[in-house]
């Protein structure tokens, strides 16, 4: 009990450890709030597009006032510009600087085109989904009231209905502060580290002292390691605390599956920083090379950015067992099976994986200390 309360005390005092496993954090997540608080409302905003307002379109079958009705109101999707004719709506597509998303058009035989713009847009957008959406109602729509003759575009049935197949609605919000959780999991290693590097001879005067002492090295190792667990464990609630209450990011009502994912993941964590704390390097090279990889990792959890999120959704569908070995993104995953799903069962199958990469790297962490006694300092 007293070498488990002493590390605790060196680790809890050391200002470089706690400043990379605390400060620098909660300061990424204060930076991720400030850009991307609002982009779940900024990914509803209404879509620009032109309508070209010609004989064609005001004759098609109530096509102008599902327009009317789609650009106006408290619900609006589409935000118009009319023009004359389809040359001066390619025109305003063509030098609106990306503003129109393309131009909808009634040919000479009644079909409604939609003419998107892929200069600007060559890929997947959800905006032109939006407007190919209101294309289709239309088209329902008027083939309704083509085979009910007097009928009124009021009249007309709902083809669709909304379904919301995950226990939350999804969230970019929520997947970038995920990301952010996983990677303060990783950089909460650096306790283990820093701790378990102290006791190795030649590093420092306790783990000289350590060395001639000929204790076993479980009652070494074990208290420190624990002290490390529960410093990183803290760390991360706090952190937690302040994304949920601090900044006000809401996770679905799942704060408890996250807690249970926390203590699970930094297990796994502090397991890979002593792991890392035997390698035959200086103690400063050690922090760093932790730090590092947990960068690293990150970048497969999706953390710096949309083409971090594509780069590592392709991994995790090319190599799920990469996935399987960082720690970043499974404690990502789980994250998000807590928030989506109504049960605790895919979350629960990733926190037993990562148990046992806890075990297999708190094993190897052993195995490197297995040589506490020298003859000679």
């Amino acid at each position: 009990m007293n070498a488990f309360t002493c590390s605790l005390k060196t680790l809890a005092r050391d200002k470089s450890t706690t400043a990379w496993a605390f400060l620098f954090p909660l300061v990424l997540c204060s930076l991720f709030y400030i850009a991307f608080t609002g982009l779940d409302d900024a990914m509803g905003q209404p879509v620009d597009v032109v309508v070209v307002d010609d004989a064609a379109y005001r004759a098609a079958p109530g096509l102008s006032e599902t327009v009317d009705a789609v650009s106006s109101g408290d619900d609006q999707w589409l935000v118009v510009k009319y023009a004359p004719n389809a040359k001066e709506a390619d025109h305003l597509v063509a030098h609106g600087d990306g503003k129109y998303y393309g131009y909808l058009a009634v040919s000479p035989s009644g079909e409604v085109e939609y003419h998107r713009d892929w200069r600007e847009r060559p890929g997947l957008d959800a905006g032109n989904e939006v407007v190919a959406a209101v294309v289709d109602s239309y088209l329902q729509t008027a083939a309704f009231i083509a085979a009910h003759p007097g009928a009124t575009v009021a009249q007309a049935p709902e083809f669709t209905k909304a379904v919301q197949l995950t226990a939350n609605p999804p969230s970019d919000e929520v997947r970038y502060f995920y990301s952010a959780l996983g990677f303060a999991t990783m950089m909460v290693s650096i306790f283990a580290t820093t701790g378990v590097a102290r006791l190795r001879s030649g590093r420092s005067h306790v783990g000289a002292r350590i060395a001639v002492g000929g204790l076993p090295r479980y009652r070494v190792l074990a208290p420190t390691v624990g002290a490390a667990y529960v410093l990183a464990f803290g760390t991360l609630v706090i952190g937690l605390v302040y994304v949920r209450y601090v900044l006000g990011v809401e996770f679905g009502g799942r704060e408890t599956g996250i807690l249970a994912i926390l203590a699970v993941g930094a297990a796994a964590t502090t397991a890979f920083g002593a792991a890392v704390a035997v390698l035959p390097l200086a103690s400063g090279a050690l922090m760093g090379l932790s730090a590092g990889i947990s960068c690293l990792l990150s970048l497969f959890a999706g953390l710096y950015g949309p083409g971090s999120q594509e780069l590592a959704d392709s991994t995790a569908e090319a190599a799920p067992w990469f996935t399987w070995l960082n720690p970043a993104r499974e404690m990502y995953d789980a994250f998000f099976s807590v928030y989506c799903y109504d049960s605790f069962d895919q979350a629960a199958l990733i926190l037993v994986r990562l148990a046992l990469l806890a075990l297999v790297l708190f094993g190897l962490a052993a195995f490197g200390m297995r040589r506490l006694r020298h003859e000679h300092i």
